[in-house]
């Protein structure tokens, strides 16, 4: 079966050395009015030691995939290709 996934959203917390939630908002909002947040887990390919998986928290994220199934995770997506952009960082805050 062939898949291609587009995300776009923020890098949230890590689930292991490998994948990491993609968190993503969704364009609808919820029955309270507020727009609900979707976290995706997702592998990135050059494993621990690349990009996907050492930049911060909360940097945004537009990334194409593949659907694949983990056994630890389940469902994930496999980014094939990612841009990144660090979150701008806030008067007083350490620089990233």
């Amino acid at each position: 079966m062939l898949s291609s996934v587009f995300l776009t959203g923020r890098l949230g917390e890590k689930l292991d050395d490998k994948v990491r939630y993609v968190e993503v908002d969704r364009v609808i909002p919820g029955p309270t009015g507020k727009f609900l947040t979707d976290k995706i887990p997702c592998r990135g390919l050059y494993g621990p030691r690349g990009r996907f998986m050492s930049a911060p928290s909360g940097s945004f994220i537009a990334l194409k995939g593949r659907i694949e199934m983990d056994e630890r995770h389940g469902l994930i997506i496999v980014a094939e290709i990612d841009e990144m952009h660090r979150p701008r960082k806030e008067e007083g805050s350490p620089s990233l």
